[in-house]
């Protein structure tokens, strides 16, 4: 079966991402407009009736900005926990509402199951009204995305030591962070136990847990103050004790991993 992972937008300003094959998959969060989602789907031959589901990590906009349009004018199921559905529903950026026909409610470490894509959510920390990581196994392959928290979980640990691939954040450099234009109170909030993980605390996370099945650390969700791509790959790539490939996702535009 030939998996792919495609990032169609990682950062502050929006994320997406896409798993599955040539044929079907599910998207992780919507975070970018749906004609931008469209277009770069359709680049890897991918049209928006192949999208069978979208998942929903939390709601904040950039996670959410065309999740009501996929499921109302797409009709795609819309999963995510009881809490974000909430979220959603409130949250003001989002001027059309999702209707109940399309809203589907998971719960944390309950597996779901999308034709041969199996996706079971754990909670992370993050200062959203819920929050989940996913894992994504299809056959016997197996990713882990992580994104938003402010501090690894026990489930997160175990994952990384049983994973193929991650996609996990390493959203800031500690001293870019400190030494930063940002005021006090926004740079407590980032590197807080509620906010987003550190380039050290990816690699630390790292150099503990990763095991020799892993074969590919793709890290999301990077800032555009406070963090270099080069840098981050460079802090993580450090300290990783096995031979895997460590990229930095692109903000604004696509990654393609073709053979997972």
């Amino acid at each position: 079966m030939n998996v792919r992972f495609l990032s169609l937008a990682s950062g502050s300003s929006g994320n997406c991402y896409f798993i599955g094959t040539s044929e079907y998959g599910v998207l992780i969060d919507a975070g970018i407009g749906s004609r931008t989602i469209r277009k770069k789907l359709k680049e890897i031959g991918l049209e928006m009736n192949h999208i069978h589901a979208v998942f929903v990590t939390h709601d904040h906009y950039d996670h959410i900005k065309s999740v009501a349009t996929l499921g109302e004018i797409y009709h795609l199921p819309i999963y995510a926990t009881e809490k974000v559905h909430w979220g959603i529903a409130f949250n003001k950026k989002i001027t059309e509402k999702l209707s109940p026909a399309n809203k589907r409610v998971i719960k944390s470490r309950e597996t779901v199951k999308i034709r041969d894509i199996q996706v079971t959510p754990f909670p992370l920390p993050h200062d959203a009204t819920d929050n989940s990581g996913f894992v994504i196994e299809i056959g016997e392959m197996r990713l882990t995305l992580a994104t938003d928290l402010g501090a690894p979980t026990d489930d997160l640990r175990r994952f990384v030591s049983d994973s193929d691939y991650l996609v996990v954040e390493a959203n800031y450099d500690k001293e870019m962070l400190k030494n930063g234009r940002y005021p006090e109170f926004l740079k407590m909030r980032v590197s807080g136990a509620n906010g987003h993980l550190s380039n050290t605390d990816t690699a630390n996370l790292l150099s503990e847990h990763a095991t020799s099945r892993l074969k590919q650390v793709c890290l999301c969700h990077l800032s555009k103050e406070n963090n270099l791509p080069q840098l981050a790959v460079d802090t993580v790539s450090s300290k990783l004790p096995v031979d895997a490939k460590v990229v930095a996702l692109p903000r604004n535009e696509s990654y393609l991993i073709e053979e997972l």
